[in-house]
């Protein structure tokens, strides 16, 4: 079943007027996750809320099922059972016709924000609001896993990019001055084509900050090597995007 993972942020003007975000992670069957994002004027979250969920069904296949995540009950009960506050009616209204008038079969769950396409989708969402574009909604990009044990001489590092699937096993050498978390990442960041935004889940704390400031490498030696593969990203135009993990 196709599935949607939307979320919203909202902010309250100095004029009384409202400006809002939504977000939405898109996951259909053999793809990889689809990411969207807008700004718009609502009086209210739950206005932003229910215009992320009409978005995914906008942006959803026509006439085939889509279960739809979020983590507010107000949307839940105007959407699925007809229950929810007065003034979202008329937005309620408009995310059924939609899905009516598109074929869509719509099913609304509840699920806590921590889990990673939610996380994601929050994000999106704050961003929009603020003005600001996701990069890589603008160009390719690839979903990496970094598996690796504490003290473990190999790393597993898993891509995924539009009809490819790509598997490294890393190994590790424990004694050089770049601490095996981060050779772990620097062996993915190898993966990437150039121009693509890397989603990189499971990167340690260390090598995150390591990859943002390599500045903060204690070793000369250590420094060195992620200078180079920061200029060697930088060159070849890849980003690197941590996710939130949950």
């Amino acid at each position: 079943m196709n599935q949607a993972y939307v979320d919203a942020s909202w902010h309250e003007l100095q004029d009384g007027q409202g400006v809002g975000g939504w977000g939405l992670v898109l996951l259909l069957p053999e793809t990889l996750p689809a990411r969207y994002q807008g700004q718009l004027n609502a009086p209210d979250n739950n206005a932003a809320e229910l215009r992320a969920v009409l978005e995914a069904v906008r942006h959803a296949p026509a006439n085939e099922s889509l279960a739809v995540y979020t983590d507010n009950e107000a949307v839940i009960a105007s959407v699925g059972r007809g229950r929810g506050p007065h003034s979202l009616t008329e937005h309620a209204r408009e995310v059924q016709d939609e899905a009516q008038a598109r074929g869509v079969r719509l099913r609304l769950s509840y699920t806590p924000r921590t889990r990673r396409h939610m996380l994601a989708a929050h994000d999106l969402a704050n961003d929009a609001r603020r003005g600001l574009t996701t990069p890589a909604l603008a160009g390719p990009h690839a979903d990496v896993l970094i598996e690796q044990r504490p003290s473990s001489p190999e790393a597993r590092v898993s891509l995924r990019r539009h009809g490819e699937r790509v598997t490294a096993h890393v190994h590790l050498d424990l004694l050089s001055a770049v601490p095996p978390s981060a050779q772990a990442l620097l062996a993915a960041i190898t993966l990437a084509r150039p121009g693509e935004v890397l989603f990189v889940r499971r990167a340690s704390k260390v090598a995150q900050a390591l990859w943002q400031r390599p500045e903060r490498a204690l070793l000369p030696d250590a420094l060195a090597r992620l200078q180079e593969a920061r200029q060697t990203a930088d060159g070849l135009g890849v980003q690197v995007q941590f996710q939130k993990t949950g």
